[in-house]
């Protein structure tokens, strides 16, 4: 995120009544929004929106000052106006930007202090926030009317701005582009073909050069349609020249036939998919087995980031496959010739992850390689790192990563040269960071540098019809290495394992299919019934417990979320893995 620059906007005379502010007519209230959107309009960059913004709210509120403070994933703005000191200024800068990391969208006071209003707004482009500074004056709900209308303005403005500059960006490569990708990919300009790729000529059995330049009403009706509603489209099925597709649809402007849309589709299988294998046309997603809706957007998300250089954050509860998602994007990634580097934040005592990941030079500390040691950004120079569970890294370290990720140089523990790393970023986060974020835990600014794509996989027990294919993939996985044949459920052991929440999701859903492997005879194909039935951890049977039995049951369920997985166990815990081992052996819990 670069540094902040500061606005000054003009004023106009305050409007005061006795103790707030005075209320305007609503034809008078509404026609000065209308103007201000209006004017909104004209901004053709992040820092005269920016500007803009602060002027109207200062205006629509009659308030001495008002602030307005946007951010993207590259660049962040900040301007006032009105009559607001530059220590007032920073601290107000400080605050919006919480407040829009907090994802609030309701107006009122900023961190409950009187006197002052405040909105946030974002989308997938942009998050921002305005402040009203009333001096101890009172807002009304019409005034948080009026914050929220023109807080969406803005929001949307900024948006649009930075859809504009990366279409730009991109215009000279378009073709490019689209011939690097396996979905069909239609670009529509003013209500033309403007750009069929190879892969949709390809898919469609159209020339190119029949589609382009042609009415989209002519050529495609049904995406015409879709277009004419303003919606965009997600996987929706549609048909043209007799083949089933599905299409997603994004438009810029948003809103009915924008002046520039760009549509993926891709074949809907005509026979079943094999459900062990991913539903897209990249074989390193096979890992992410499911049928369900939830995971085939995560995989859609995982494709368009395998494209990327952006820094991508992969949330979700333990067991549920980040890592191998990760794995994945790097490897589906112009940068899968090089090494991807994983780092478990967890794992390593914060006395030495600073160099392991930094490195460090020769007699650093006691016990330093004579030589010194290269810590993992440069070992993933040219390549990717993989920041696992980054939301728990030790908050004086996340400045340090931010620094190196703002200058893409690391500087060894104990050197002084900085060392140029190119190094693209993965992180994964068993809780999610935003709330990490609100308690204090993480750095805004970092969560901003490592979140430009967000991708959250929903546990196992929210995607039930992911069990079936995710069971037989494991089955025929861990089947041959124990000389069985098993490849297919029985429907008896199905429910079995559908009556069951899975709290360490897929990974503990692997482990027990493994071990049922063991009960069934070498010669079967179908695992028609379970050995055992998986049961949820029992409820209180009422009464006090002591605190001896409480923290027993606790460790209990920690090691079996985790499928056994002492490290994760006892990151879960918030304890150490020695603390861990101790308890376990205190409570017998281990046998």
């Amino acid at each position: 995120m670069t540094s902040a620059r500061y606005v000054r906007g003009s004023a106009t005379p305050l409007q005061l009544h006795g103790a707030g502010v005075l209320p305007l007519r609503g034809a008078t209230r509404t026609g000065l929004l209308l103007r201000e959107i209006l004017g909104l309009q004209d901004a053709a960059n992040l820092k005269s929106v920016a500007a803009r913004a602060a002027g109207a709210f200062h205006r629509l509120t009659g308030a001495p000052a008002a602030a307005a403070w946007i951010s993207t994933a590259s660049e962040s703005e900040f301007a006032t106006a009105g009559e607001l000191s530059t220590e007032k200024a920073e601290h107000r800068a400080l605050a919006l930007m919480k407040l829009a990391a907090a994802g609030n969208a309701r107006a009122g006071r900023l961190e409950d202090e009187a006197g002052t209003l405040a909105v946030p707004f974002h989308s997938d482009l942009v998050r921002g926030a305005l402040v009203a500074e009333g001096l101890g004056l009172l807002f009304g709900e019409a005034e948080e009317r009026l914050a929220s209308h023109l807080a969406r303005q803005v929001g949307a403005r900024a948006a649009a701005i930075v859809m504009a500059d990366r279409l730009r960006q991109v215009e000279g490569m378009d073709a490019a582009v689209a011939d690097t990708v396996a979905e069909g990919v239609l670009e529509i300009r003013d209500r033309k073909v403007a750009l069929m790729s190879p892969s949709a000529s390809r898919l469609l059995g159209i020339d190119s050069s029949r589609a382009q330049g042609k009415l989209l009403n002519g050529f495609w009706p049904e995406l015409a349609q879709a277009m004419d509603s303003g919606q965009p489209l997600d996987g929706a099925p549609m048909q043209l020249e007799g083949k089933a597709l599905s299409v997603t649809l994004r438009s810029f402007p948003e809103g009915p036939w924008p002046s520039c849309a760009v549509a993926i589709f891709t074949p809907v299988p005509s026979a079943p998919v094999d459900a062990s294998r991913v539903a897209g046309s990249s074989s390193a997603f096979a890992g992410m087995v499911g049928v369900s809706q939830a995971i085939a957007e995560v995989r859609e998300v995982a494709r368009l980031a395998a494209q990327s250089s952006s820094s991508v954050l992969i949330e979700g509860g333990s067991g549920v496959g980040k890592e191998v998602l990760a794995q994945a994007i790097h490897a589906e990634g112009p940068r899968r010739g090089q090494p991807m580097v994983a780092v478990l934040c967890t794992a390593i005592p914060r006395e030495l992850l600073e160099s392991e990941l930094f490195g460090y030079e020769a007699g650093s500390f006691t016990g330093a390689n004579p030589r010194g040691r290269a810590g993992k950004f440069e070992l993933a120079h040219g390549g990717t790192l993989l920041l696992d569970e980054i939301v728990d890294m030790p908050i004086e370290l996340q400045a340090k990563l931010l620094r190196v990720l703002q200058e893409n140089a690391v500087t060894r523990l104990g050197g002084q040269r900085p060392r140029r790393v190119d190094v693209r970023v993965l992180a994964t986060a068993n809780r999610p960071v935003a709330e990490a974020v609100r308690e204090g835990r993480f750095r805004a600014d970092l969560y901003y540098r490592v979140n430009v794509l967000n991708i959250v996989i929903p546990p196992l027990a929210r995607r039930r019809e992911d069990i079936k294919p995710l069971a037989e993939h494991f089955l025929r996985k861990h089947a041959l290495a124990h000389g069985s044949n098993l490849k297919t459920l029985g429907s008896e052991a199905l429910r079995a394992l559908q009556s069951y929440s899975w709290p360490g999701n897929a990974r503990e859903l692997e482990h027990w299919i493994e071990s049922e492997i063991h009960f069934v005879p070498p010669a079967d194909t179908c695992l028609r019934k379970l050995s055992r039935k998986p049961i949820d951890a029992p409820e209180s049977a009422g009464g006090p417990r002591t605190l001896q039995e409480m923290e027993r049951q606790l460790v209990v369920t920690a090691v079996a979320e985790a499928s056994g997985d002492i490290s994760r166990a006892a990151r879960a815990l918030g304890i150490s893995r020695g603390k861990l081992y101790r308890k376990l052996r205190l409570y017998d819990a281990g046998k």
